[in-house]
């Protein structure tokens, strides 16, 4: 143990004393590229962002909670996976449940399935109607082709629809002419074995392609006794990026990938137990889509994208089979000089059929449709002074039928160097299968000597969740050094999903047993408020520094009828206090040295007090240091090597709930080649 202890405090030292932080990556040092140490702050904060308005426009100028992360964020990072990318972004929770799986959420109700959430690829949505999240393992694309990931904090619905009730993440990847040549990665570590192959080129003068393959291989990571919990994997997936322009005013992509992922993961049904099985999982799937833009000038232009995906998911002795099209247009144009007019429609059809011994639906299958439609006029009051942004979305879907989800913005520039901006807004989150037709039966313990059988089931009758949120925030950019974001909200949810606990019921048949029903219901509110800070600072040009803060509270009210406990899928309460904080120097141009410091204050959940069990529901305060450092060899080759979690052996990020025994992460290192051509 000594041995190994000291090998830690080695590398650490190593990595402090080599000296240096992550330029952005060898592909950003092409022609025509800018790095972080070539960017001036003005340029940093007003990186292009389209999540909040459906075009290009300034960060600094949106009026609405927004944090860019930039591809050279993600290059030093060394991250693997998008949730630990979005660690950086303040009043986003991130934890790792196992080796493949992780709770991301934006100002509270975080769980694996974090149903106020929405993802998207390329403006794709990726979320998953039948669990009413996110599967983060089969959400995957090849880091090194995101161009920036935008995440709005607070309602985006307006625009995107049901579900972007807390925020919207959009994950915008790199158009293939801004990939063209080879790029291989190669990673061994204590935790990832990573290869990648990509390659872009020309078809003729018009036309742009890239093909990528992806290889990883996840080890186990800790169980509580520092045993290995045996959730590895084996991660294989394949894409192709085909950009065109068949004239000057058209442009279209085609992008198609394919997946398939092999996995174990710990299992455990009774949330008191010590114990749990090891329990295979498989995944295989794909998407294509088809995008089409037509500009007419500066500010007017028409979208139409369709998208196709085919899922298939094992998992618990289940087997789902999922389907699901998107047809989206989108048009946008100039009403004067003054107002700016985006309108679009969409319509997504889901399909999935599942398979068991024992299934967890009371119907197979399902289908469901939903229409939609939006307008939003973005108006100068004042030009350049004062901007309106208001609009509303209508949707039908085939569970709650009519929602309506309206907002307006307010954005005031105070100077060229101070934003104040204000919203209200109203958004939904739609039912999904699990809440209209879940049925699950499993073991809850023994009481006086009969076994215990809790019963869950869904309601017909479930309907959205609603959400009023009063948002507002400044910036300030001071000098040509500093730069800091401030944003506040209060929320009020209404109609929350709760899990109704009725009276425990005697049966006799096949032998006697207690069962005890619980049921779906919309039965609870909540109201949260909470503050967030982010903060850039470049005091010269070899070094940057970044920082975020958030605090948050969430109280629930139970109506009166305390056997009603939230879903699990909503239940988790954000940490009262988050921080991230991040270092990076470059001395020379071939050296660089990065450290990353966050971490949170304890977490409950209100299900321990449910199951009398609260102690299993607590995850505690941690706080994680990583380090890297990286030198180039000329212009194609990078070699980095990085350390994680450096303060302690292994700490635990999520408790075990909603049948996976969730895992510890534990101390890691890591080797990295990058060769570029």
């Amino acid at each position: 143990m000594t041995a190994h202890k000291n090998c830690w405090i080695l590398a650490a030292s190593a990595l402090l004393l080599a000296g240096a932080t992550a330029p952005s990556a060898i592909a950003a040092k092409k022609p025509g590229a800018q790095d972080l140490f070539s960017m001036t702050l003005e340029q940093l904060t007003n990186v292009q962002v389209s999540s909040v308005s459906r075009h290009d426009e300034p960060l600094f100028d949106t009026p609405a909670a927004v944090f860019v992360i930039t591809r050279d964020d993600i290059h030093r990072s060394g991250a693997t996976s998008i949730p630990e990318v979005l660690r950086m972004v303040p009043g986003v929770e991130v934890a790792q449940i196992d080796a493949n799986k992780w709770a991301v959420s934006a100002r509270g109700f975080n769980n694996r399935f974090a149903n106020k959430m929405l993802v998207m690829i390329d403006n794709r949505t990726v979320y998953n109607q039948l669990y009413s999240g996110v599967f983060w393992d089969q959400t995957d694309v090849l880091l090194e082709d995101v161009e920036r990931i935008e995440v709005v904090r607070g309602p985006g619905a307006t625009l995107w629809g049901a579900n972007a009730v807390n925020g919207v993440i959009n994950i915008v990847t790199r158009k293939a002419q801004d990939t063209q040549g080879a790029l291989v990665v190669a990673e061994g570590g204590r935790i990832d074995q990573e290869a990648v192959a990509r390659y872009g080129g020309h078809l003729g003068a018009s036309a742009d392609y890239r093909l990528y393959g992806k290889y990883l291989h996840r080890d186990a990571l800790d169980a509580a006794d520092g045993a290995s919990a045996g959730d590895t994997a084996n991660i294989e997936r394949a894409g192709i990026r085909l950009d065109w322009s068949p004239r000057l005013r058209d442009s279209i992509t085609l992008q198609a990938d394919l997946y398939d992922n092999a996995e174990q993961q710990r299992v455990n049904f009774d949330y008191a137990a010590t114990t749990s099985t090891l329990a295979p999982i498989h995944a295989a799937g794909g998407f294509a889509s088809v995008r089409w833009e037509h500009t007419r000038g500066a500010s007017s232009s028409t979208i139409l994208q369709a998208y196709l995906r085919d899922d298939r998911r094992f998992e618990i002795e289940q087997s789902v089979h999922m389907h699901s099209f998107d047809l989206d247009l989108q048009d946008r144009h100039s009403l004067g000089t003054r107002q700016n007019l985006v309108w679009g429609a969409g319509y997504r059809w889901t399909s999935d059929v599942a398979a068991a011994a024992e299934p967890m639906f009371q119907h197979p299958d399902h289908v469901i449709h939903l229409s939609s439609g939006f307008l939003q006029d973005e108006i100068a009051l004042l030009p350049r002074r004062l901007t309106l942004t208001a609009g509303a979305k209508l949707l039908w879907n085939t569970y709650s039928h009519f929602e309506y989800q309206p907002g307006a913005r307010l954005l005031a520039k105070l100077s060229p160097a101070q934003t104040l901006w204000a919203s209200v807004s109203r958004a939904v989150r739609t039912p999904s299968d699990i809440d209209r037709d879940d049925r699950l039966d499993f073991a809850g313990g023994v009481i006086q000597g009969l076994p215990v059988t809790i019963q869950i089931s869904g309601n017909p009758r479930f309907g959205s969740e609603i959400v009023h949120a009063y948002e507002a925030g400044y910036r300030h950019q001071f000098g040509n050094s500093v730069s800091v974001d401030l944003a506040g909200f209060v929320n009020h949810y209404y109609s929350l999903g709760a899990t109704a606990i009725g009276a425990a019921v005697l049966h006799f048949n096949p032998a006697p047993s207690i069962v005890l029903p619980c049921t779906y219901l919309n039965a609870l509110s909540s109201d949260s408020q909470g503050a967030e800070v982010s903060l850039l600072w470049n005091p010269d040009t070899t070094l940057h520094f970044q920082g975020s803060y958030a605090w948050m509270q969430n109280r629930f009210s139970d109506h009166g009828t305390p056997t009603d406990v939230p879903l699990n899928n909503q239940d988790w309460a954000a940490p009262r206090n988050a921080f991230d904080v991040r270092g990076f120097w470059s001395p020379a141009p071939q050296w660089s040295l990065g450290a990353i410091l966050n971490g949170n204050s304890p977490t409950a959940s209100s299900m321990g007090g449910a199951l009398n069990n609260p102690s299993a529901f607590i995850v505690p305060a941690h706080t994680r240091l990583d380090l890297r450092l990286s030198r180039t060899l000329g212009e194609k080759l990078e070699i980095s090597a990085g350390a994680t979690n450096l303060l302690q052996a292994r700490h635990l990020e999520f408790p075990s709930i909603d049948y996976v025994a969730a895992s510890r992460i534990p101390r890691s290192a890591y080797l990295r080649l990058q060769w570029t051509h």
